[in-house]
């Protein structure tokens, strides 16, 4: 009898331990969180750091937009009234082209005049005026007098014909100097022109440059919005398991998940580079680490805790998605990623086989599919030496 009771109340000694979380048994996993906290907050002292010089930048950038804006608008105003000055001298060309063509026209008319007179001087016959009036001349004396005066008159139309030249010549020269001034015009509005286009394009550089600064900015700001948020979270999970201590109650011995299939990614060193760095003990190269493994299924499979424990519930949408972890006894604890929907509420006491959730594809996933963890002191152990793969 004696015997009996003595292995009695040693087996329930055994079993008071087995539900008995020793002490210390969350300090791993309260540890993790308070890194991931420590890393958060560093994240966001980043953030603020580049928020600040995003908005230097932001400043320089309006600086440079509001010095173009200035001068573009000298260009332009120098611009019109260079543009005036090439008009003004297009309308002198203009006048100045009808005067020779008048100026060409008389000139024109005076040495036809000029030549016909000559050959009425030297030519008999025809409609001769200028013959007749010297062949019916009454004497001597008269004959010399319309000689002289007909010689007069051709003599002064030469001079004429010689001005309306030297007039001629005097527009020629004036064309060309407005044709070689509308020129330099011409050239002057060019540069300037070119000098405006120059500073527009300057002007969309840095527009566009203000423009993705502010891009920036936004994405920065949301970014520290999600951080404030991941930390609050995070200091929501490091209390719930700070709560979870004493209540954590499993056997120690591992089940599988519930969902059946085929176990598409194990556990350990991987070359995907979406994975994390190794945990201390392994060296991978390439260095990233597969933490569990990936077990597929059809969409919506149960899943089930593996033990029992203090159940969590956390909703992503990026890296685990909708996960589950669960605080077990002796510094275990185990993590369900993917999920489609919860089947618990956030700080339940589960007990092994009860279903958890469904599975998903969450947060960063190609496909439907249940990534399961099991640490033991926070370190990712080979889920496979608890569960037999």
């Amino acid at each position: 009898m004696r015997t009996r009771l003595l292995a009695i109340l040693l087996l329930s000694v055994l079993g008071l331990m087995a539900l008995t979380p020793v002490p210390g048994v969350l300090a791993d996993a309260i540890s993790d969180k308070q890194q991931q906290q420590q890393q958060l907050n560093q994240q966001y002292q980043q953030q603020q750091d580049a928020l600040k010089q995003n908005e230097a930048r932001q400043r320089s950038a309006q600086a440079q937009l509001d010095l173009l804006t200035g001068q573009i608008q000298t260009a332009e105003t120098h611009l019109a009234d260079e543009n005036a000055r090439l008009d003004a001298i297009l309308g002198q060309i203009d006048q100045v082209q009808r005067d020779l063509d008048a100026t060409r026209a008389r000139l024109e008319r005076r040495q036809e005049i000029l030549n016909q007179r000559t050959r009425t001087l030297y030519k008999q016959g025809g409609d001769n005026t200028f013959m007749d009036s010297l062949f019916t001349a009454n004497n001597f004396s008269q004959l010399m007098d319309r000689f002289i005066l007909m010689r007069d008159i051709t003599h002064s139309d030469q001079v004429l014909v010689e001005q309306i030249k030297t007039d001629k010549a005097a527009i020629e020269d004036l064309m060309a100097q407005l044709s070689r001034k509308k020129d330099d015009q011409a050239a002057t509005v060019k540069r300037i022109q070119d000098e405006s286009n120059a500073l527009r394009g300057q002007y969309s550089q840095q527009a566009a440059l203000r423009s993705q600064l502010a891009s920036a900015h936004s994405s920065l700001e949301q970014a520290q919005a999600e951080n404030r948020r991941s930390a609050a979270a995070v200091a929501s999970e490091i209390a719930q398991l700070e709560a979870a201590r004493g209540r954590a109650h499993s056997s120690g011995i591992f089940a599988w998940p519930g969902v059946q299939g085929p176990i598409t990614q194990g556990f350990g060193c991987t070359d995907f580079a979406g994975e994390p760095p190794p945990p201390p003990g392994y060296h991978c190269n390439p260095p990233y680490f597969h933490t569990g493994i990936d077990i597929a299924g059809p969409y919506g499979s149960t899943i089930t805790a593996t033990d029992g424990g203090i159940a969590y519930t956390y909703s992503s949408g990026s890296g685990y998605g909708n996960h589950v972890i669960i605080v077990h006894a002796n510094g275990f604890t185990s993590l369900y990623g993917h999920m489609s929907g919860f089947a618990i509420g956030s700080g339940t006491a589960v007990a092994k086989g009860q279903a958890i959730g469904y599975e998903g594809s969450t947060g960063f996933s190609t496909g439907p599919h249940l990534h399961f963890e099991i640490r033991l002191n926070g370190n990712p152990v080979n889920p496979c030496n608890y569960v037999g793969c």
